[in-house]
């Protein structure tokens, strides 16, 4: 029972959604033809719904198509493949007739494994970070079985309460090094200070070092939220979320691990929440949610919005996640010209030129687009039935 109440503070930020529910109905099914672009996901009741998008035009998709999985269940894309983990199954799709068809078998984790995220390497091998085990399971994503395991329990910080798991979270493959982020949550559900990351040889798994950098906490979000990104230079951003900025004391920002080197930059800091924030009620963001790296240093993003939550906050309800472009280089901040939205509803993508974006505001849940070359936008071109969870291209 270590932790539980972080994971399920954790578990409501990430899959609220489960709060709210919703009856499918006869709109229309993604085209049947193997040309999609987009695998999708939305949640509704008490499962995610994931299918394929030929394109973002088709007005308003159901889920009749759909491969139906525990409620919060994520989505990874490797060549064309995709990835679902429940946290306790990890399935492999292919796309077949404009529909999701699973293929080979399905790779079963220890109960309590919390396996949430995924980093490939190769054809063969890839990473998952199994969150409630302190460990990485190595498997082979052809055959879908478990090749091998790292033990990263040597770096936990909490020996003295007899705390042996650093939670391995959100991880990044560069110049032939895993780079794993480490919650490490204390046993009261609090993170230590600090952002811990793990450094492991991919040739032969095994662990170099963990660096450490005390001006943020809590490096990552443990789950799929678009970071760790390298960009053009060979640079690492992480994010530092520091508990969803509900914890006092605690600091966000992003934090760069440059090309050729194995530790936090110095130079480089970049907080949100100190910023001076235009036409957002307060003025100012908590913390950095979803985001895409799309390039040049921008990053776009959900910012939560403290100003416009209820008190006290209201999760289903609130629409207090707000659309930003973040440049990470020049460390500038700028709103969106999109409607705010929920928390469980803050899906994004990078496609091409387009920046996709899956909200449910007060027009209702749907894929908006932000054009970064010609830089238009396009409100809610589709339309979804349930709330847009997590959007990947395909291409």
């Amino acid at each position: 029972m270590r932790k539980k109440n972080y994971y399920l503070f954790a578990t409501a930020m990430l899959l609220s959604s489960c709060f709210i529910s919703c009856d499918k109905d006869d709109s229309v099914s993604p085209d049947n033809g193997d040309d999609v672009e987009f695998v999708h996901s939305v949640n509704i009741g008490d499962n995610t719904y994931i299918s394929v998008l030929k394109d973002l035009n088709v007005g308003e998709v159901n889920t009749n198509d759909a491969q139906i999985h525990a409620n919060g269940a994520f989505t990874y894309v490797y060549k064309n493949k995709v990835y679902v983990t429940d946290t306790e199954h990890l399935y492999k799709y292919k796309v077949s007739e404009g529909r999701l068809v699973q293929e080979g078998s399905t790779l079963l984790f220890p109960a309590g494994a919390k396996a949430v995220f995924v980093t490939f390497l190769s054809d063969t091998k890839a990473y998952v970070s199994c969150l409630g085990l302190g460990k990485i399971w190595i498997i082979n994503p052809s055959t879908m079985q478990k090749t091998d395991e790292i033990d990263l329990s040597e770096y936990a910080l909490g020996k003295e309460e007899s705390d042996n798991n650093p939670e391995p979270g959100a991880s990044i493959i560069r110049d032939g090094i895993l780079y794993v982020a480490l919650t490490q949550l204390k046993s009261s559900s609090i993170p230590h200070q600090g952002a811990h990351v793990a450094l492991i040889d991919t040739k032969t798994d095994k662990p170099i070092k963990t660096i450490s950098d005390n001006r943020a906490t809590m490096v990552s979000c443990m789950t799929p939220t678009g970071d760790p990104f390298v960009d053009e230079k060979g640079d690492i951003y992480f994010y530092s979320i520091a508990m969803f900025g509900y914890i006092s004391g605690l600091n966000e920002g992003f934090l760069r691990i440059k090309n050729g080197e194995q530790e936090f930059d110095e130079s480089y800091y970049f907080p949100i929440a100190t910023k001076t924030l235009q036409d957002v009620p307060g003025g100012k963001a908590s913390y950095v949610y979803n985001k895409v790296y799309a390039g040049n240093g921008k990053v776009y993003a959900y910012l939560n919005i403290p100003g416009a939550s209820s008190n006290p906050p209201d999760y289903v309800n609130d629409k207090s996640m707000q659309a930003f472009e973040i440049d990470v280089y020049n460390k500038t901040l700028k709103k969106m010209a999109f409607p705010a939205t929920t928390g469980w509803a803050a899906s994004i993508c990078k496609d091409e030129d387009n920046i996709v974006w899956g909200m449910a505001t007060e027009e209702g849940t749907g894929y908006y687009i932000y054009n970064t070359k010609d830089l238009s936008y396009n409100n809610m071109i589709l339309s979804t039935v349930g709330a847009p969870y997590m959007i990947n291209s395909l291409k």
